[in-house]
């Protein structure tokens, strides 16, 4: 590759990287421990449950899970301090999330609040959305992710036009 190649290249690759930086959203006040499981074969078929709903037993509940390739499985301890945010992002994979202590305000991509309290659980996807705490105390979350082998945990976006008006950025 000859030098004004290689100029391109890395004034392409250093632009690329600014803009990221420039349109993405920060995140703050977080602490986290990662305890990586690595699955380095595909999970083949489903793995299907159905159990009578716990609430009522009138509806059923069921699960269906299933890969189609090598899989990371990622466990995460998470605390976000009192005023820490996320910023927002999304993920690759999907996310199983409960909320150990404290409570978070999660945004999705329309600035929709749900509140979420120690002991809650939930799910994210690829869908754009935001974490925030806004209690007084540390928020602790435990997260599994489940993600195709090499991807990153997170991917930082820009905050969607609603989040300037509620301050979410």
């Amino acid at each position: 590759m000859n030098t004004k190649m290689r100029w391109l290249a890395g004034t392409t690759i250093a632009l690329g990287c600014a803009a990221v930086a420039v349109f993405a959203t920060p995140a703050a006040g977080l602490l986290f421990t990662n305890y990586p499981g690595f699955i380095d074969q595909n999970v083949h078929g489903n793995v299907e449950v159905t159990l009578p709903a716990p609430v009522n037993g009138e509806n059923e509940w069921s699960v269906n899970f299933n890969t189609s390739g090598p899989s990371n499985f990622i466990f995460q301890d998470l605390t976000i301090a009192p005023g820490g945010y996320t910023g927002w992002h999304t993920h690759p994979g999907v996310l199983l999330t409960t909320v150990v202590s404290g409570s978070i305000e999660w945004y999705d991509g329309k600035c929709r609040k749900h509140v979420y309290n120690a002991g809650d659980s939930l799910t994210e996807t690829d869908k754009l959305h935001y974490v925030r705490n806004v209690g007084v105390g540390n928020a602790r979350l435990m997260i599994n992710f489940v993600i195709a082998k090499g991807q990153p945990r997170k991917i930082d976006q820009p905050a969607p036009d609603c989040a300037i008006a509620l301050g979410l950025i």
